[in-house]
């Protein structure tokens, strides 16, 4: 099946990528530690590992909406409105590094630094959601609900 829509193929490969790193630093604690997360979670591996593996769940599935939305796999339900939310959820994700631009240009006043893994995230955060909300404006005819009286 040819993709009709590359920017949101990229998309769900981003959130294809987010799972594999989500459930990386999930297995590992020490990665965890050192990608933010607080302490008493840290130390309960187990409280990790099923928040982590319901994290890459999460990831995977909004993965393959982006594909649903570039046309490779089969239309999933709700599709605009997942793909509008996904986009939202991950832009404010990525909030803190448009903030810290306003900071840089003396907009906003400064708050303190950004750690190197922190700034990493956000940033992936945020790029997949400005591929996902662009994907959908680019295809936002094409991923309308088809429907039988139409005759699309």
């Amino acid at each position: 099946m040819k993709t009709k829509n590359i920017v949101l193929l990229f998309a769900g490969i981003l959130s294809f990528c987010a799972a594999v790193f989500q459930l990386a630093i999930s297995l590992v604690p020490k990665w965890s530690a050192f990608f933010g997360a607080g302490d008493a979670l840290v130390s309960n591996p187990l409280v990790l590992l099923v928040l982590g593996l319901a994290v890459t769940v999460l990831l995977a599935i909004w993965g393959f909406y982006g594909l649903s939305g570039a046309g490779l796999i089969r239309r999933l339900p709700l599709l605009r409105l997942v793909i509008f939310l996904i986009g939202a959820v991950y832009i404010f994700r990525g909030l803190p590094i448009l903030l810290k631009l306003l900071e840089l240009v003396k907009i906003l006043p400064p708050s303190g630094s950004m750690e190197l893994p922190g700034f990493l995230v956000f940033l992936g955060a945020l790029t997949a959601g400005i591929f996902y909300w662009a994907g959908l404006a680019i295809g936002w005819k094409q991923l309308r609900l088809k429907t039988a009286t139409t005759g699309d």
